[in-house]
C-alpha cells in the first residue's frame, strides 16, 4: 500500500540549500506537468489564484495578481486540489515551490495518491468513487519564496494516476512537481514512439542544456512557442565548427527501431547545421557505466533545416535496442527526438503465439498419422497416364483433414436440426390429420334433409341455391356427401 510508514521520517530535503544544480530527483519525470498531459480536476477553493497554475511546466512569473493557487483566508479545515498525473507511475519525491509567495503561502502541506479510472469523478469532499487516498508525504512545514524538494527514502511500489495536495488549514502554492517513473502502457500493440515520455522513455544524459532542457526533447506533443520553457532541448554556441553535443535517451522498453523523427519547430536560425543518431543495446541507465556497450549508427549525419520535421529510416532494423544517442553538430536546439519502432516484449509474444498454434498443429497432425514438417511424397502405385492426379502432400492431408472434421460436425448439426425439424412435422401432420378428418367427416344425419344428386347440383340456378354453396366452406365435405 504505497509508503511504507513508520517512526522514521519517510522523506528527506534533497537540496537544502535550494541551489544545487544536481540532485537526487533530477533524472526523474514530473508526472503532474500539464506538458505531458495532467490536469488539475477539482480544488475547494480558488478564490485568489487558480489551481490550474500548480502544474504549469514553466517556474512561477512575478505579474499583477498571483501565478499561483491561493485561496482564500481563515479556513476552518482544509483546502485541497486533485490532479490528474499526465501518465501513472509510481512516486520518487516532490517539488513544492512556493516563490512569489511570501506571506500568502500555505504553512504545512501534505500529499495524498491513488489509482483511479482516467476521467473518475471527484466529489465535493476531493474523494473519487470506488477508490481510496493513500499517504504519499505526511504533514509537513514549508516556507515562503522557496523550493521544498522532498524525496522519498523509497520510490512508492504502486503507482498512482491522481494527487490531492491538501494546504493545512489554507494559503497558496505556486507549482507542484510529482517526481517519479512512468508507467508504460503495456496494451500498446505496433509500431510506437519508444522515446516518448508518456512510454517510459527518459534522457538519461546530455552535454549541454544551457538554454533548454534535455526532458524538452521526449514531451508527446510538438513544440509551440506559447511556452519557451518546453520549446527543446538547446544548447550554448560552441563557437567551433568541430565541436558537437549529444543527448542520451533510454528508451521506455527495448525495441526493433523502424524510424527516427527529428523535429526543429520553433528553431529557426538557431538549429544544428547537421544530426546524428546512434543505437546500443545495455541493461544499465547510463550507457556510459558499461564499457562493454558499443555505439551503432542507425542514422548518417543529415543537414537539419529549421522549424522542420525529419523523418528517416533506420538503417539497422533487425537488431533490438534500449538507447539512442542524439548527436548535433556544431550545437544549436531541437525541439522533439522520436524513435518509432515495435517493442522487443510484443515481438516475443506473437513468436510464442506462432510457436503454440505450431506445436497444435503438430500434434492434430500426429493424431491422424501425418507428419506436416515432410515435404510431400508420392506413396500411392501409379495410376494410368489419364488418370493421374497430383499427389497430396502431408499440409495438404492435414487441410483435408480439418476440412472433413468440420464437415462432419456440420453434418451432425444439420442431422440434429433435422430431427428436431422432423417431430415437428410429424406433430403438426398429427394434428393436420385430425382437422382434415373431421372436417371431411359425414354430417349428422339430422342436419341432413335430403340427399343432392350431381343433377341437382349442376343444374340449380338459382341465386338463393348458390349462396348456400358458398357459405359451405370446404368442397371437401360436399364431395365427401356425393360418395
Amino acid at each position: 500500500m504505497g509508503n511504507v510508514q513508520s517512526s522514521l521520517p519517510t522523506y528527506y530535503n534533497a537540496d537544502p540549500t535550494n541551489e544545487a544544480y544536481t540532485h537526487s530527483l533530477s533524472n526523474y519525470v514530473d508526472l503532474a506537468s500539464s506538458a505531458i498531459g495532467a490536469k488539475v480536476v477539482k480544488a475547494s477553493n480558488e478564490k485568489f489564484g487558480l489551481a490550474a497554475n500548480l502544474i504549469k511546466p514553466e517556474a512561477p512569473k512575478k505579474k499583477k495578481g498571483f501565478d499561483a493557487w491561493v485561496t482564500r483566508r481563515h479556513n476552518p479545515e482544509t483546502d485541497w486540489a486533485v490532479v490528474q498525473l499526465g501518465s501513472a507511475g509510481t512516486v520518487a519525491g516532490f517539488d513544492i515551490d512556493t516563490r512569489g509567495l511570501d506571506g500568502e503561502h500555505a504553512s504545512q502541506v501534505s500529499i495524498q495518491g491513488c489509482l483511479a479510472p482516467k476521467g473518475s469523478h471527484v466529489n465535493g469532499n476531493g474523494d473519487i468513487d470506488g477508490a481510496e487516498w493513500e499517504e504519499l508525504l505526511p504533514q509537513v512545514d514549508i516556507s515562503a519564496n522557496s523550493h521544498h524538494l522532498l524525496a522519498l527514502w523509497t520510490a512508492t511500489k504502486n503507482p498512482y494516476n491522481y494527487v490531492r495536495l491538501v494546504l493545512h488549514p489554507d494559503g497558496g502554492v505556486a507549482r507542484l512537481r510529482i517526481l517519479g517513473t512512468v508507467i508504460a502502457n503495456p496494451e500498446a500493440t505496433g509500431e510506437i514512439d519508444l522515446a516518448c515520455v508518456t512510454a517510459g522513455a527518459r534522457v538519461v544524459k546530455a552535454s549541454d542544456e544551457k538554454l533548454g532542457a534535455k526532458e524538452n526533447l521526449i514531451l508527446p506533443s510538438r513544440a509551440t512557442a506559447d511556452c519557451a520553457e518546453t520549446q527543446g532541448w538547446k544548447t550554448r554556441r560552441s563557437r567551433s565548427d568541430d565541436s558537437s553535443d549529444w543527448a542520451i535517451v533510454r528508451l521506455g522498453e527495448p525495441g526493433f527501431l523502424t524510424r527516427i523523427e527529428l523535429d526543429t519547430l520553433t528553431f529557426d536560425g538557431d538549429q544544428p547545421v547537421s544530426a546524428s543518431v546512434q543505437a546500443c543495446f545495455t541493461d544499465l541507465d547510463n550507457p556510459e557505466r558499461d564499457s562493454e556497450c558499443f555505439w551503432y549508427q542507425i542514422v548518417p549525419r543529415i543537414e537539419l533545416n529549421g522549424n522542420k520535421l525529419h523523418k528517416v529510416d533506420v538503417t539497422l532494423n533487425d537488431v533490438p535496442f534500449s538507447h539512442i544517442k542524439l548527436v548535433i553538430h556544431p550545437d544549436g536546439g531541437v525541439s522533439r527526438l522520436r524513435a518509432f519502432g515495435q517493442r522487443v516484449e510484443e515481438i516475443e509474444k506473437e513468436a510464442a503465439r506462432e510457436k503454440a498454434e505450431a506445436a497444435e498443429e503438430a500434434a492434430l497432425a500426429e493424431e491422424l498419422g501425418l507428419d506436416s514438417s515432410e515435404p510431400a511424397t508420392d506413396t500411392e502405385p501409379k495410376a494410368p497416364v489419364e488418370t493421374k492426379k497430383p499427389a497430396e502432400s502431408s499440409l495438404d492431408k492435414l487441410v483435408a483433414a480439418k476440412k472433413a472434421r468440420k464437415q462432419k460436425q456440420e453434418r451432425k448439426k444439420k442431422s440434429a436440426e433435422g430431427t428436431k425439424k422432423s417431430a415437428e412435422k410429424e406433430q403438426f401432420s398429427s394434428q393436420s390429420g385430425e382437422i382434415i378428418q373431421s372436417l371431411t367427416s359425414p354430417l349428422p344425419s339430422k342436419k341432413r334433409t335430403r340427399t343432392r344428386s350431381h343433377v341437382e347440383d349442376d343444374t340449380d340456378a338459382s341465386v338463393d341455391s348458390q349462396a348456400k354453396r358458398s357459405r359451405r366452406k370446404p368442397k371437401s365435405r360436399t364431395n365427401a356427401a356425393q360418395l
